[in-house]
């Protein structure tokens, strides 16, 4: 894959996204969480999506209001990541900055602002069983800090709903990624079972060729990632090997150098013994001859062949 494909998935250029740049799609959406607001129209809509927040490499994939009622920040998520309250902390605080900003609002007035409440929400699309609402106190802090955002996780396929329709594409085109090992039979499959199913099927027949670019893109990143996985695995493995026996052998070396150190300082003891053995006896004769004892009664007594030793 080009590094341009990957810089594209990377900017976070997936179905998601662009199915949700259209601000028809974004009313669907609020209506799907908020029902009982049948009257808000598309002119309602904005869209505050983030390039950047406080931390320039993060970006969000959806941020919006609904005139000055809400705020409403919406993650997809494959892979379950409980950071992504984290992040969606520093979504919050950048879409509330640019909202103050382009209102004017003064920030040092003795009266609070006018803001619209923030709704936080993450499209899971995995297949793990996650929570149905993650709290950035209790992950980090467990429930003791001072400061907390609560996001709330939209989870399974359902036809009713457009992030449940969502859902339902992703889970599509995971059974479709196992059957075929090529990227645009892939796409292509995804696409007719969708349709068949009911999944976004005013946004797919309009963009079939577009979302199929992106799946094949998506398709080939998965692949590249999965190598490169099994090469830092193959890697971790050829370090860990080649770290053990050098373990081993420095480890049979110490063993040897305590071995041989240890019949060092036996043959020394046993040196040391005989020393002192032999001194001992040397000092009893000494002390007997000087008490009168003979050399001649001493070796005869002691059964000592040749004579005494020399003694002091």
């Amino acid at each position: 894959m080009t590094s341009n494909k990957i810089t594209k998935r990377r900017l976070k250029d997936s179905v998601f996204c662009d199915l949700f740049s259209d601000k028809s799609y974004v009313l669907q959406l609020y209506k799907d969480l908020h029902p009982e607001d049948q009257n808000a129209d598309i002119r309602d809509v904005d869209i505050k999506t983030l390039k950047w927040t406080f931390i320039n490499s993060l970006c969000n994939d959806l941020g919006f209001t609904i005139g000055d009622k809400y705020v409403l920040l919406v993650e997809a998520q494959s892979v379950w990541d409980v950071n992504i309250t984290l992040r969606v902390l520093f979504y919050t605080l950048g879409t509330y900055q640019r909202y103050v900003a382009e209102k004017g609002l003064n920030l040092h007035s003795n009266k609070p602002l006018s803001l619209p409440k923030a709704e936080l929400y993450v499209v899971y699309t995995g297949k793990k069983d996650v929570p149905d609402v993650v709290s950035f106190n209790e992950t980090f802090f467990g429930g003791t800090g001072s400061l907390d955002v609560r996001v709330k996780v939209l989870k399974g396929v359902d036809v009713a709903t457009i992030y449940g329709q969502y859902i339902g594409l992703c889970h599509v085109y995971d059974e479709q990624r196992e059957i075929y090992g090529n990227a645009e039979e892939c796409a292509k499959e995804t696409i007719r079972v969708c349709l068949e199913k009911g999944y976004l099927v005013p946004y797919l027949k309009e963009h079939k060729t577009e979302v199929a670019d992106m799946l094949e893109d998506l398709f080939d990143e998965e692949k590249l990632r999965e190598i490169n996985d099994r090469e830092k695995e193959q890697e971790i493995l050829k370090r860990g090997i080649e770290k053990g026996i050098k373990q081993g052998i420095e480890q049979g070396r110490e063993e040897g150098r305590e071995e041989g150190r240890e019949e060092g300082r036996e043959e020394g003891r046993e040196e040391g013994r005989e020393e002192g053995r032999e001194e001992g006896r040397a000092d009893v004769i000494n002390r007997l001859i000087q008490a009168g004892f003979s050399p001649e009664a001493l070796s005869q007594a002691l059964n000592i062949e040749g004579g005494l030793p020399s003694v002091n």
